[in-house]
């Protein structure tokens, strides 16, 4: 065990240790208090040899901040070294007088007193001399001139007076306590860090998030201690202008090129977990890398700064956590966002929102500072899945119905436009992702979204081209605006698109100008139920009812909190038709009370929505029916088999996809007559007469 710290600025631009008990893995009660707790004490003070030139030092505890100016670090530095000295030696003095051992790092007062008290005679020459240095030190000079007045009962205000200690309580906020009334729910693994989620047994709903470091206790003190410092070195490298992925990829790159040359005996788990936190650490995200890495935090909210981070979790629904950023973490990740976005973000533009992708989390961040933000700087950091959720786990996890998402797939595959609504982190784009996952692999796709959040489509033959475009609320906007893009599909020639977020009036016009001039695809937007949406174009956005009938499907989503975990699903598939000049909706999937599933609510999936189109593009119903049950067969082995590798579940529908025996009978007559009408003796020759 090593007491962990970050080398940071002080105000004077001087050097600083800062030490904070929020994501230490040791949970004495009274941690990381120095004059106090023994375990700290010693780990702090075994620190300082390592740390060239002058510093101070900060402390954040669990209830107080404590400063240690640097005049008092370089007393403690100097009995330190000394003891170093005579570090082989320490056995024997503890053999000699064994009520002293530990106690010279973690009560000096009393270990010297027990030295001095002895008669000189009786003490041999190691102890002498070491006796000896401890008297030239600045800390016994402390001690002796004061040994009169307090006793060892004193020590710790001895310590506190005459090394200048500054204590203040925090009041930001109450961290979470790890003994008391709470009990354990859950305990994993997230290298380099271990998340435990508590409940409070007075408030039943009331759940915690903990995040602490849990790097080997068996490594050498002396490799985590050289490795942090290290950092400096790192930090004071020529400084580039990089995206925060080139330099996460950089900086992890150079710690575990460092430890791979100066300490072969890490294994590779080691040097990742070591080279990570280190990363965090010298990019100034130590609060705020656990939550970016955990895949099952899906929302992550600070309201202003000062206070702990909460979230949403995927298991335990919302939670508060320990991990509250410093005032430079937050000035840190502003900056980042700023440069990220290339965006403004001041007075006049108070408000930014934009994605930040590494090869360690892809998130979407939006963020608020004053005056719009009344108490400081809001941030509210929507988690992207590194990898996407597939619709296997949407049936395993209850979001979406085996029969439903069959359907969806079908529908897609006859390119039927789908409209995916809901309330604000629903799952909309969730599950758009999943169903684009799985298109033919021939298939031309353009994504088109302020953020990117549709899924990276690197592998394979796979085509597909994004376009990010300003946000509705961005100053001074350019001509790359959403409504502009999407006018401008047609003359892409997509075979499917993805639309992220129809939100304006001028994104609903353009969008039903593309519908209606054939463009086909995938498209999300906020909506309390499907009739509501339908309300909102119509009236808010003065879309004619008549452009409904080329709306294809709608499919509504919503999220629910049960005994204050999160529940997202599916509540409504419906299609859309156009009678007696009114919209239609006809539900074919809805959820159910009384049976708490999503039921079908047609008899026969090959709706008139279906037929349309299969009358449009000449196939037959048997194909359809067949098609159908092979994707309902293929997701049934996949969700049995709990297969949740994106990579497996797209070869999977690929084998579907190349099946001859799906291809419609009168397409192939079809086909086979052209060829035979433009080959052999059928072939017709043109003359061009002069």
């Amino acid at each position: 065990m090593v007491c962990l710290f970050q080398v940071i600025e002080d105000q004077d631009s001087s050097k600083c240790l800062l030490f904070s008990c929020d994501i230490c893995s040791h949970q004495a009660a009274d941690k990381c208090e120095i004059s106090s707790s023994p375990f700290c004490q010693q780990q702090f003070l075994k620190i300082l040899p390592f740390v060239e030139g002058t510093f101070s030092c900060k402390f954040i505890t669990r209830t107080h901040s404590i400063l240690l100016p640097r005049s008092s670090v370089d007393i403690l530095k100097e009995y330190v070294l000394t003891l170093m000295k005579f570090e082989a030696n320490i056995s024997e003095i503890n053999r000699e007088y064994p009520e002293i051992e530990r106690k010279l790092y973690t009560d000096p007062i009393t270990a010297y007193r027990i030295l001095e008290a002895t008669s000189e005679p009786t003490r041999n020459r190691t102890i002498r001399e070491f006796l000896s240095s401890l008297n030239k030190t600045r800390l016994v000079s402390i001690i002796r001139s004061h040994l009169g007045e307090d006793g060892p009962a004193n020590s710790k205000t001895l310590l506190e007076a005459y090394l200048k200690i500054q204590k203040a309580e925090k009041t930001s906020f109450s961290p979470i306590p790890v003994e008391g009334p709470y009990h354990l729910l859950d305990t994993y693994d997230l290298n380099p860090f271990t998340i435990r989620v508590l409940e409070s047994s007075n408030k039943p709903l009331e759940k915690y998030y903990q995040a602490i470091v849990s790097l080997n206790e068996s490594l050498s003190p002396r490799v985590l201690q050289t490795l942090f410092l290290q950092q400096q070195n790192f930090l004071n490298d020529e400084v580039k202008l990089q995206t925060l992925d080139a330099l996460i990829n950089q900086k992890i790159g150079d710690f575990k090129q460092y430890l791979a040359s100066h300490f072969k005996e890490l294994s590779n788990v080691e040097r990742d977990n070591l080279a990570v936190y280190a990363t965090a650490q010298t990019l100034n995200l130590t609060k705020t890398m656990p939550l970016l890495l955990d895949d099952d935090v899906q929302e992550i909210y600070l309201d202003k700064p000062g206070t702990p981070y909460y979230l949403d979790h995927a298991v335990w629904g919302r939670c508060k956590t320990n991990l509250s950023p410093s005032e430079s973490e937050l000035s840190h990740i502003i900056t980042r966002l700023r440069l990220e976005s290339r965006r403004p973000l001041d007075e006049q533009n108070p408000s930014l929102k934009t994605e930040l992708k590494t090869a360690l989390f892809h998130v979407r961040a939006a963020i608020d500072i004053p005056p719009l933000a009344y108490d400081g700087p809001h941030l509210n950091i929507r988690k992207i899945r590194i990898r996407t959720l597939t619709i296997p786990e949407l049936i395993a996890n209850k979001t979406i119905s085996l029969s439903a998402a069959a359907f969806l797939i079908l529908c897609m595959t006859l390119r039927i436009n789908i409209t995916i609504s809901g309330e604000p982190s629903t799952g909309k784009t969730t599950l758009a992702n999943a169903i684009n996952l799985l298109a033919p692999p021939s298939w031309r796709k353009i994504a088109i979204e302020d953020a990117l959040e549709s899924i990276s489509l690197d592998e394979g033959d796979r085509h597909k081209v994004t376009f990010r475009v300003d946000p509705f609320d961005s100053y001074g906007k350019t001509q790359s605006t959403k409504s502009n893009e999407i006018i401008r599909l047609l003359h892409r020639s997509p075979d499917w698109v993805f639309l992220g977020e129809i939100q304006t009036a001028e994104h609903s016009a353009a969008m039903f100008h593309a519908i209606s001039a054939g463009i086909k695809g995938i498209q999300t937007c906020h909506a309390n139920s499907n009739e509501e949406l339908l309300l909102r174009w119509k009236i808010h956005h003065d879309i004619p009812e008549v452009c409904f009938q080329s709306l294809g499907l709608l499919v509504h989503m919503v999220r629910e909190v049960v005994q204050g975990r999160i529940i997202r699903k599916v509540s409504q598939i419906c299609d859309v038709r156009f009678e007696s000049e009114k919209a239609i909706l006809t539900p074919i999937f809805e959820w159910s009370k009384s049976s708490s599933q999503l039921e079908q609510n047609v008899s026969d999936l090959f709706t008139s929505l279906v037929a349309r189109t299969c009358r449009y593009q000449q196939i037959t119903p048997l194909v359809i029916r067949k098609q159908l049950q092979i994707f309902r067969d293929t997701l049934t082995t996949l969700v049995s088999n709990q297969e949740y590798n994106p990579g497996k579940i797209v070869a999977a529908f690929d084998e579907v996809y190349a099946r001859k025996d799906l291809i419609s009978p009168e397409i192939t007559q079809v086909k086979t007559k052209g060829r035979e009408k433009r080959g052999g003796d059928n072939r017709r020759l043109y003359q061009f007469s002069s």
